[in-house]
């Protein structure tokens, strides 16, 4: 069974709010005038009828200062709802009847008696005595009133339910369209579409809702364009030293070339080749996976830096190019797994020496900051387009499109380096200037106290951004 919509789930609720609301008020209506006394009701109507009677013969005194001629002006109490039953009389100071009959000052039977003074300047003048029959029929609001005015109530309810079913509708769907709108774009998305995008609601947390998924789905745009990207980069990265073995393969086979030490040694550097680009690729791949093991040790600084220098000392001296190491003083030593931060030296510098020209230098220095240990590898060459800095940590990009894979590398080498920093708990960027070198520097923290072998668990990345 399928769940049901918000908007009838919605419009349902609102109409059982409105429904109640009007039905408890007709029912709060129906059980006051059922329930209410009968005789204090009718008591309460004769009272006010009879205050209102002394009042304009109080106002009668004031203008003729007697009550001659008062028998005019003194009648049976009004109706109210109903018809009062009883009798009125008018007595003056001096308790004589002026007006009305006798019957009001004797309480018979079901009859009852009540007196209102009638005062004018302060100075009683008279009293008026009325009197109410209690009889056993039954108040006429409850019986011929009420009727009418349920029937109005009740299609008052009805017209303002209909009014406010109305409005509730309007409401939910300004709700719920929002909703089966990023629904939509949604099932777009599952079926492979990327570029769907919904528009923004009126109402300010649906807005926020549909720029989240406008977001999402950007990331998975981009995300998905960078698969497609990266597997077209691996199959290429992979077909070219496979090309190559096989091409000298065949020609050793055709008797083209000899199976000789030369033809072994150059498809032997074909599949160290390979074999480097599927180790870097598994790498990265166990990086993203929060699988990367880091074996710590308590090293100094200095000596990672010594030692990457040291090994790329001969390639330097072969290009013409100076590499010095320059660490300050009194480093203090840190936790890190010695042979993943070598290999970030080591792409680092590789890459100083590709792009430095025959009489340039490159500078490795290690220096202590506030925040942690801070290694950097400067060059003096080209530098970086602006463009294409942003992505230089992109796996597989080349800021030279016209570089080849034996000059330039796969361009994981500066991939590696970002996820073996971040999996230290580290940071790595660049500095360039076109025709005056680039920097790249990376931050470690310092005085880390951890287990000596662990497995970095580390969120997806997409873009460069967890």
């Amino acid at each position: 069974m399928r769940p049901p919509r918000l908007f009838n789930l919605m419009l349902t609720a609102f109409a059982l709010v409105i429904v109640l609301g009007i039905s408890g008020m007709v029912l709060s209506f129906w059980l006051v005038t059922r329930w209410n006394d009968p005789d204090q009701i009718r008591w309460m109507e004769a009272e006010m009828a009879a205050r209102n009677q002394a009042m304009q013969l109080a106002a009668y005194y004031q203008q003729t200062g007697s009550w001659s001629g008062v028998e005019r002006q003194l009648g049976p109490l009004p109706q109210g709802f109903g018809k009062i039953k009883g009798a009125v009389a008018l007595l003056d100071a001096n308790g004589r009847v002026v007006a009305g009959r006798r019957r009001p000052f004797i309480a018979r039977g079901n009859e009852a008696v009540r007196r209102i003074p009638i005062v004018v300047n302060d100075q009683q003048v008279g009293t008026l005595v009325f009197s109410v029959v209690d009889t056993d029929e039954s108040f006429p609001i409850g019986d011929l009133n009420r009727r009418p005015l349920l029937w109005g109530m009740l299609g008052a309810g009805a017209g303002l339910m209909a009014i406010l079913l109305v409005m509730a509708a309007i409401f939910s769907r300004r709700i719920s369209a929002p909703l089966r709108q990023i629904s939509a774009a949604a099932q777009a998305i599952a079926n492979g579409d990327h570029s769907s995008r919904v528009q923004p609601a009126n109402v300010r947390e649906l807005a926020e809702l549909a720029e989240s998924f406008n977001r999402m789905t950007a990331a998975l745009q981009q995300a998905d364009q960078q698969r497609r990207q990266l597997t077209a980069d691996v199959a290429h990265e992979l077909r070219t030293p496979l090309s190559i073995i096989k091409g000298r393969l065949e020609g050793i086979q055709d008797g083209v070339y000899e199976a000789d030490a030369e033809q072994i040694e150059a498809l032997l550097s074909e599949v160290a080749l390979l074999e480097r680009l599927i180790n870097d690729l598994h790498l990265l791949a166990l990086a993203d996976a929060g699988q990367l093991p880091l074996y710590r040790e308590t090293v100094a600084p200095a000596m990672l830096v010594n030692e990457a220098v040291r090994s790329f000392a001969q390639s330097a001296a072969e290009r013409a190019i100076q590499l010095t190491a320059e660490p300050a003083a009194g480093l203090p030593d840190i936790d890190v797994d010695p042979q993943r931060i070598a290999q970030v030296l080591g792409n680092l510098i590789s890459n100083a020496l590709r792009h430095t020209p025959a009489g340039g230098a490159v500078r490795v220095t290690v220096a202590a900051e506030p925040d942690g240990i801070v290694f950097s590898v400067a060059d003096t060459g080209p530098g970086i387009d602006p463009a294409d800095l942003p992505h230089i940590f992109d796996r597989f990009y080349r800021a030279d499109r016209a570089r080849t894979r034996s000059s330039g590398g796969a361009g994981l080498g500066l991939a590696i380096a970002r996820r073996l920093v971040e999996a230290h708990g580290g940071q790595i960027w660049a500095e360039s200037e076109l025709e005056r070198g680039t920097t790249v520097s990376f931050r470690l923290p310092a005085g880390v106290d951890t287990p000596s072998v662990m497995i970095v668990h580390q969120p997806a990345i997409v873009n460069g951004q967890h």
